[in-house]
């Protein structure tokens, strides 16, 4: 009697199993870490490109609308390399209207960067002083479409007049408009920069093909400066 109560105790014993984790919640589980770990990795990111100025905050959406030379000036007036300046900087930042067919150099109420020293004379800037300058220059070329208009080579130069007749070509660039047809309004902009050594009395212009293609609506889009550095 004693055997069989055993073994019927046995019988209605059922086995063990180990505990398990259901496994849809260590799924949600496993994918929660995943997502925290890319929020926190995109927050560390935008954190550092905000610090370190790659992108904009709102308060310096105005700073990025200006040119590259507002930065070099910035990094140069900073820097413990940076020559010290006597005085004012040679610096003069010029924007571009049509008139009589031809781009007419001129300052305006906003811009801070022409000095006294630096002279506009007959739609040219002329170096004061011998030094090292970034010279630089931007137009915007704009079209209705490309549907009956064929190819079309757009070059903007500036070019250099030294103490000799010759002149020199100092910037230059070429872009194709209209290379395929197409009912869509196009924009081409060519923008230029470069640093170079000009002596005192350089006359510095600009010649530009095609101006009638010229986007002149939006102010402060074609411009054309100096920097010494």
């Amino acid at each position: 009697m004693t055997d069989d109560r055993l073994t019927y105790v046995q019988s209605e014993v059922p086995l063990l199993q180990p505990p398990t984790a259901p496994r849809s919640n260590f799924s949600c589980f496993h994918w929660l870490s995943v997502c925290s770990f890319v929020l926190l990795l995109v927050a560390t990111t935008m954190f550092a490109l905000l610090h370190f100025h790659i992108i904009p905050t709102p308060g310096q959406q105005d700073e990025f609308q200006s040119p590259e030379v507002f930065h070099i000036q910035t990094f140069l007036g900073s820097s413990p390399n940076a020559q010290p300046m006597t005085g004012e900087r040679v610096a003069a930042h010029l924007t571009g209207k049509l008139q009589d067919g031809n781009i007419v150099w001129g300052s305006t109420p906003m811009n801070t960067f022409q000095t006294l020293n630096v002279i506009l004379k007959e739609n040219t800037l002329e170096i004061p002083q011998d030094g090292l300058y970034f010279v630089y220059t931007q137009v915007v070329y704009t079209g209705k479409d490309c549907l009956k208009m064929k190819p079309t080579e757009l070059t903007h130069t500036v070019n250099r007049k030294g103490e000799y007749p010759k002149v020199t070509t100092l910037l230059t660039s070429t872009k194709t408009a209209c290379e395929m047809p197409s009912p869509s309004v196009w924009h081409q902009p060519i923008y230029q920069g470069g640093i170079f050594q000009l002596d005192e009395g350089d006359i510095l212009s600009t010649e530009t093909s095609n101006i009638h293609l010229l986007s002149l609506n939006r102010s402060g889009q074609v411009y054309f400066g100096v920097l010494a550095l």
